[in-house]
């Protein structure tokens, strides 16, 4: 009965002895696991520090890239205008010397008009290069739009690209930075030539219509012929640096700072594609409500 009793309890310390060590190593376990997964939330923070380094790397890269650019398209801006205001002077010149009837007179009167357009455009590269604060102004986009084509009516020329505008004859003017709106549009213009490299037709269409909220607002959009772009690149399109062209083709805003000028018009910025048939951005500004 005595040794009965002793194995009972023998057994019974047993038992309680591998409960103890069993839930002591359950414990051991969750501490590993938690230490598993501790780790792998510093790495993958770690990671995506890195990653944001290296964005924002890239980033200044762009920046001061962009900001060489302008420098250099200010100082040949300003050596045209000196070597325009000689031709134009020479013009002036001879026009004085030549009577109205003379059919030379309208070899001249090209020129001159010549002399003024490129005079214009130069004007253009001047305001574009400039950095300023923003200047909002009461603006008609299909103004701007024109000035913007203007600037690249021979960059469209000689990659065949023909566009098409479709512009409301009545368009309220809009609130916004006349720089960074043109910035925009040249944006879009450029980037849509890209995607057509053997040449396509650029449709832009400016009407009235309505915000997601129903607010009244000018619709723009710019929609091309070129490949389009596949569900997953265009999910991202609207990300920081986000390009599907090979590094170094172009040294464009980027969708995300076109985004982000629409958005501080209070506007909206939207792109739809499908491969094969071609890109919309459609951009909604809004309307002061008078």
């Amino acid at each position: 009965m005595l040794k009965r009793c002793r194995l009972l309890q023998l057994t019974q310390a047993l038992e309680n002895r591998v409960a103890q060590r069993t839930a002591e190593v359950c414990e051991a376990n969750a501490l590993l696991q938690h230490a598993r997964e501790q780790r792998q939330r510093t790495e993958d923070t770690l990671r995506a520090r890195d990653e944001e380094m290296r964005a924002i790397s890239q980033q200044l890269w762009q920046t001061a890239k962009l900001a060489t650019m302008g420098e250099l398209a200010a100082s040949v801006a300003h050596e045209l205008n000196n070597l325009l205001a000689t031709v134009s002077l020479r013009v002036e010149f001879l026009m004085a010397q030549v009577p109205v009837e003379d059919p030379k007179r309208r070899t001249l009167d090209v020129i001159v008009q010549e002399v003024e357009r490129m005079g214009t455009l130069v004007a253009n590269m001047l305001q574009f290069s400039r950095r300023s604060h923003p200047q909002i102004s009461s603006l008609d986009v299909r103004e701007e739009i024109e000035n913007t084509l203007a600037l690249v009516h021979y960059h469209l020329r000689n990659r065949h690209i023909t566009v098409v505008q479709e512009l409301a004859p009545e368009v309220p003017c809009i609130p916004a930075d006349r720089q960074q709106l043109r910035q925009v549009f040249l944006h879009l213009i450029t980037n849509a030539s890209d995607a057509m490299p053997q040449g396509g037709t650029l449709a832009i269409h400016v009407a009235t219509g309505v915000m997601e909220t129903g607010a009244p607002a000018v619709v723009i959009e710019f929609t091309d012929t070129g490949g389009g772009i596949a569900p997953g690149p265009l999910h991202k399109a609207m990300e920081p640096l986000f390009t599907t062209k090979a590094e170094g083709k172009r040294t464009g805003l980027g969708w995300a700072i076109c985004q982000r000028i629409v958005q501080e018009c209070h506007g909206t910025f939207d792109i739809t594609s499908a491969i094969g048939k071609g890109t919309t951005v459609r951009m909604a500004l809004p309307i002061p409500v008078t």
